[in-house]
């Protein structure tokens, strides 16, 4: 993997930018195409997960947090999804969105479940 230097501003922004894009893409897939028990965010949220897991483990929980935010209180559209998105169904869906090879998802996996639980039930 090639390696860039990003000035803190310009990772916060794209954080930002990863976390909202994917909201409203869930939320699109939500209102048009139902749910399968699963909310498996794009592939660049995997990436940028993984990233963030190898770098800071709970700057990736933190990110996780704010999608779920997103899904549930602050994206425009959260509330036209009936039932609001689970914690275990996003937790299921992140799994699925890491890159190929990624070994640790199931501590991050593990690790956010412990630190959120008790904001997302668990």
């Amino acid at each position: 993997m090639e390696t860039v230097a990003v000035p803190r501003p310009v990772v916060s922004a794209l954080r930002q930018a990863s976390v909202t894009g994917t909201a409203t893409e869930l939320i699109d897939r939500f209102r048009t195409s139902g749910r399968d028990g699963v909310a498996r965010p794009p592939e660049a949220f995997g990436e940028v997960l993984a990233w963030l897991w190898q770098t800071d483990a709970n700057a990736a929980v933190i990110h996780i947090a704010e999608l779920m935010k997103q899904l549930r209180e602050r994206h425009p559209l959260a509330h036209a999804v009936t039932p609001p998105v689970g914690f275990g169904e996003l937790l299921d869906g992140v799994r699925g969105c890491l890159p190929a090879g990624f070994e640790q998802a199931d501590l991050l996996i593990s690790y956010t479940r412990t630190s959120l639980g008790d904001f997302y039930g668990g």
